[in-house]
């Protein structure tokens, strides 16, 4: 395959290398300190340092919104995994450092957000957030191939969702679904600009993940196969790398990927999963794609005032109010 068949600009790149890392340990985890800003309603922010967090002990139910602020001076990322019932973060790292699956303690990975040192995701990690739920926060990067991962460097925390208070939910925005197969995707060829949230759903015998990256203006994936077949570096042709959603065979997915998109861009959706060491990446059997946004002007009055609906609530000119979960 000629067109993204050995995607290497640096976003696709980390993207595959932390996958790799996550399959070594079976899941995908969470990294980072989050801290709730002021007029944002259910949006946490994370920041992450060299290498700790300070993440709440605990957080209301409801849907939330995780975003990423990286204020280290190595990257990072952000994975975050819904334990089973009574797994601790401790035992959850046990596991993990083991090198055995994660799968029988755990209920499903939420997704992974990434951010160079001194910069923020570019997407959030959306997650509804269930009462006397408990999630492991956690980095696997290391600086270098010999050196420690973060969580071992102490990056990691656990946060636990509150029995007795929720948050008011913002406005839903509609959400495009992204069904995962063996080995393609189906997903709209075509969206509007603005504020999406992309839901990944595996309908394949073999494990999935979705990551998403976007393309400089004028660049096509044959441009970017053109440079790298030169012996050339793509990484200047791409522009941004939202972060990962992944799952086993036919699992509801936990978390979803919610991002601006500009207008008249291209996105490019990827898997680079393996079904095992000997076999070639998805990618490389066909599972990628292009996601194309309209021109600015095609947006409707009925999506532009849902969006000036959402600015307002996220900036804090509207207030929602809700009862608490019980």
């Amino acid at each position: 395959m000629a067109v993204l068949s050995r995607p290497a600009a640096r976003n696709l790149r980390r993207a595959r290398a932390s996958l790799r890392g996550l399959l070594a340990l079976g899941i995908a985890a969470l990294a980072c300190t989050p801290t709730s800003k002021p007029g944002r309603g259910n949006v946490v922010e994370v920041v992450g340092t060299d290498y700790a967090f300070t993440a709440p002990a605990k957080l209301p139910a409801g849907r939330t919104t995780f975003e990423f602020v990286n204020r280290g001076q190595v990257r990072h990322e952000l994975n975050i995994t819904r334990l089973k019932p009574g797994v601790s973060v401790e035992k959850f790292l046990e596991v993990v450092r083991s090198g055995e699956s994660v799968r029988d303690i755990t209920e499903g990975p939420v997704g992974v957000l990434f951010a160079d040192a001194g910069g923020r995701s570019d997407a959030g990690l959306s997650v509804n957030l269930r009462p006397g739920e408990k999630y492991a926060v956690i980095c696997i990067f290391r600086d270098s191939a010999d050196a420690k991962r973060h969580y071992d460097l102490g990056m990691y925390t656990a946060i636990s969702i509150d029995r007795a208070q929720a948050v008011a939910p913002l406005p839903q925005l509609p959400t495009d679904t992204i069904i995962a197969t063996d080995y393609a995707f189906q997903y709209p060829r075509q969206v509007r600009p603005g504020k999406h949230t992309f839901l990944m759903l595996n309908r394949g015998k073999q494990r999935h993940q979705l990551a998403l990256s976007l393309l400089r203006k004028g660049v096509t994936l044959d441009s970017v196969a053109k440079v790298e077949d030169a012996g050339g570096d793509p990484d200047a042709l791409f522009e941004g790398s939202f972060g990962l959603l992944h799952g086993r065979a036919g699992q509801d997915p936990v978390g979803e990927l919610t991002l601006t998109m500009l207008p008249d861009r291209d996105y490019v959706i990827a898997c680079f999963l393996k079904d095992d060491e000997q076999s070639p990446e998805h990618v490389d059997l066909g599972m990628f794609g292009i996601i194309r946004t309209g021109q600015a002007s095609e947006t409707d009055s009925t999506w532009e005032k849902q969006q000036a609906v959402v600015e307002k609530v996220m900036d804090g000119s509207i207030t929602l109010t809700t009862k608490p979960t019980r």
